[in-house]
């Protein structure tokens, strides 16, 4: 919001998409590594977005304040759908004890436009290459990310919207994935087959067990 805020007379469009959506999880990513920010959209809002919010770029310009060096550090920003979308950072766990997220400059704003595509996307659909169309339907794969819990990588297909997901490893099992749960990842299909013997497109057959 800070840098929204910032940078609302060249790009308003970022403080109304985060006024319109709720932040929903927040994850370290591998490969580039830092922080992945996801939002969640009513039906109608996420309509609007993709309609007249359909981008993908990287930014450049914004400097935050770091307390070790006392110096402003460049940041690279990832924007999907005019929000930030990914903070790349070499040490992410600590960004917000290592900067101070109060203290930002902005110089001359650099854009990158990128064409909207997903190199997870591509894996997930490898893995799933056995299910129909039909099928691939049901699930939440367009917006797909990776998540490493215990040096393990899982592959987001269905948000939960609640910050919690049903996800894919390369080797097709799936799993429930809680953020608030003792045991945060949790095995509940063998394949992606099995999956859809309990998983026929309504979220809410899932509830029960993501809290188990």
């Amino acid at each position: 919001m800070k840098i929204a805020e910032l940078l609302n007379n060249e790009f308003p469009e970022f403080k109304k998409v985060i006024e319109t959506s709720k932040l929903y999880g927040i994850h370290f990513t591998v490969k580039p590594k830092g922080i992945y920010l996801n939002r969640c959209y009513s039906p109608k809002v996420f309509e609007e977005i993709k309609r007249n919010h359909n981008t993908s770029f990287d930014l450049n310009g914004i400097l935050v304040f770091e307390k070790k060096s006392k110096k402003h550090i460049p940041l690279k920003l990832h924007y999907f759908h005019n929000s930030l979308t990914i903070i790349h950072i070499n040490d992410p766990k600590k960004f917000h004890r290592n900067f101070d997220l109060n203290n930002i400059k902005v110089e001359e704003i650099e854009i990158k436009h990128l064409n909207l595509q997903n190199p997870d996307k591509e894996i997930v659909l490898k893995v799933l290459k056995s299910i129909d169309e039909q099928k691939l339907n049901l699930l939440d794969i367009e917006n797909t990310f990776k998540i490493e819990i215990d040096k393990k990588l899982f592959y987001t297909i269905l948000d939960m919207e609640d910050g919690n997901y049903i996800a894919i490893d390369k080797q097709g099992k799936i799993y429930r994935l809680n953020h608030d749960n003792k045991e945060r990842v949790k095995k509940i299909a063998e394949n992606p087959i099995g999956f859809f013997k309990i998983y026929s497109g309504l979220k809410s057959e899932l509830e029960n067990m993501m809290n188990v």
